[in-house]
């Protein structure tokens, strides 16, 4: 039993593909997306970085207005790359692997911006890490697109989580360190009782950094997927190597 905690608008694929392997699941979404109507900046920018694939579903309509010719065009990940190029923007350079803030600064595309006009494309209160980074030398400014919103207890959420705590070989799937601090509030709503032996569940995530929190929380079988999309994390389900 699979617990898929992503909101529901970004499921269906995922879904699809656990059908397909014959896998069973139950979606206790830990928050959910709005977008955001935000003032699109005037002036133009040398550096546009794209901090998740939703900073580019939300960003899309935008496009037109925010990218330049000789602009420079950064992903936080492969999968965000992935989606730039499908609506048709060229990326200049992202982490192959690992996508996060910490990797994308490690890149020596990043490290050579200096005195340039950076853009984050990104969600509402998410992490400072590029910002803080990054503004010693250059100017850097925030468009933010889309909020995520917790949620509280739902029918859904009761039923997901009762199947689950009753399946076999279960495993839990989290994107981020708000997934998960909104999943044990929204467990623990449900029944304190289950916390405990939540975390004594397979976790996969996607990073090194929601491992270390996911630790610091008290997960103590934690799995980073070896990618970041869909197929490779069902791979990882599939490998026999969670347990």
């Amino acid at each position: 039993m699979i617990l898929v905690t992503r909101p529901l608008a970004q499921v269906d694929k995922l879904q699809i593909l656990l059908k397909e392997a014959g896998l069973d699941y139950a979606l206790f979404p830990a928050f959910e997306i709005k977008k955001l109507m935000p003032k699109l900046p005037s002036a133009s920018y040398d550096v546009i970085i794209f901090i998740s694939v939703n900073a580019v579903i939300y960003a899309h309509e935008y496009l037109p207005q925010l990218l330049a010719r000789d602009q420079k065009i950064f992903a936080v990940g492969p999968t965000t790359a992935d989606k730039l190029m499908a609506v048709g923007v060229q990326v200049d350079a992202h982490p192959k692997k690992n996508a996060s803030s910490e990797a994308l600064l490690e890149l020596d595309e990043c490290q050579s911006i200096i005195n340039k006009r950076v853009l984050i494309v990104r969600g509402k209160g998410g992490v400072e890490t590029l910002k803080n980074e990054l503004e010693s030398s250059n100017q850097v400014d925030y468009l933010e697109v889309y909020v995520r919103r917790v949620l509280g207890v739902t029918e859904l959420h009761q039923q997901s989580i009762e199947r689950f705590m009753l399946g076999d070989d279960c495993v839990i799937l989290a994107n981020s360190n708000q997934t998960l601090s909104n999943t044990l509030s929204l467990v623990e709503s449900i029944n304190p009782n289950y916390l405990k032996r939540l975390k004594q569940y397979p976790l996969i995530v996607i990073s090194e950094r929601i491992k270390t929190f996911a630790q610091s929380l008290g997960f103590e079988k934690v799995h980073i997927a070896p990618g970041l999309g869909d197929k490779e994390i069902l791979n990882e389900l599939l490998s026999g190597k969670i347990s």
